[in-house]
């Protein structure tokens, strides 16, 4: 299993021109990140016809060159985000070998019948929306704690409010709607930022949480312990069940089952003789007595 530490950003959008991928991982280290996942998106609803029945899915881009170069400073993680309308996506999701290779996926519903598949039955790792057609997709509070006792996560990207007032209003109203409907729970904050300039601090980014109806501490985590355990959870949906060896460094010592209870056997004997000899002794003591009196 890849290790990872905070802080973190799971949506850095690709971008072909290696310049600009430099110059943001090269701000994201500065800043004090650890742990980044660099996005690509695929809209599943403008599927071609003839590819319902094989691989969709696009492979990963590849940045084993970052990888190698960032090696020392970033751990880069890649992910992929579905949209998508309707519930058909499931079967393409499950014959799909190309989504193995992606450490996370998201879903960006853009239907309400979409939003509620996603919450109950995406097999995917967070739940993400369009800053532009956001506000017009609200989750109800049953959908909300069903994908809660899942183990799924609702992202809230920061960066979209940085360029547009309009996106920033946007934002506030489903961060809101993530306060009523489930208490703010399994809240992470990403950046998604074309540029630069969009990225900000981990601690300015946890402020946020008071403008969004977080807590504090749910503000911290939302860009640490909680991408921790999304991390976690991703892991184990891409391995599955798997075998574990534990190796000891020190020496190992066997013991016999039957000889532990010929042992405890043994001593509930010598304690039985112990409380009868001293019955005996007593019940002689009080003899004596009684032969004085």
């Amino acid at each position: 299993m890849e290790q990872t530490k905070g802080f973190y950003d799971f949506c850095i959008p690709f971008n072909k021109d290696d310049k600009i991928m430099r110059a943001i991982l090269d701000e994201l280290v500065e800043l004090g990140y650890r742990t980044i996942a660099i996005d690509q998106s695929f809209d599943h609803s403008k599927k071609e016809a003839g590819k319902r029945g094989t691989e969709m899915f696009p492979e990963p881009h590849s940045i084993d060159h970052l990888r190698k170069e960032f090696a020392d400073k970033l751990r880069i993680l890649q992910r992929i985000t579905i949209l998508y309308v309707d519930v058909n996506v499931a079967h393409a999701m499950s014959v799909s070998i190309n989504l193995r290779k992606f450490n996370l996926i998201a879903g960006q519903p853009k239907t309400d019948a979409a939003l509620t598949h996603c919450c109950t039955s995406f097999s995917g790792d967070i739940i993400t929306f369009d800053s532009i057609a956001g506000s017009r997709l609200l989750v109800n509070r049953k959908a909300y704690q069903i994908a809660v006792r899942r183990g799924m996560f609702f992202e809230i990207k920061y960066a979209p409010a940085i360029a547009d007032s309009n996106n920033r209003k946007d934002m506030i109203k489903v961060a809101q709607n993530y306060c009523t409907k489930g208490k703010s729970k399994n809240v992470i904050f990403s950046s998604g930022a074309f540029h630069e300039f969009q990225l900000r601090g981990p601690y300015d980014v946890a402020n946020l949480a008071f403008i969004f109806g977080l807590s504090e501490d749910q503000g911290k985590n939302a860009i640490d312990r909680f991408c921790r355990q999304l991390f976690l959870r991703a892991e184990s949906r891409r391995i599955g069940k798997t075998i574990m060896f534990v190796k000891s460094k020190g020496p190992i010592v066997f013991s016999d089952s039957s000889d532990d209870n010929n042992k405890s056997d043994d001593e509930d004997d010598e304690m039985d003789a112990l409380v009868n000899e001293e019955d005996q002794s007593e019940d002689s003591q009080d003899r004596k007595r009684l032969k004085i009196s």
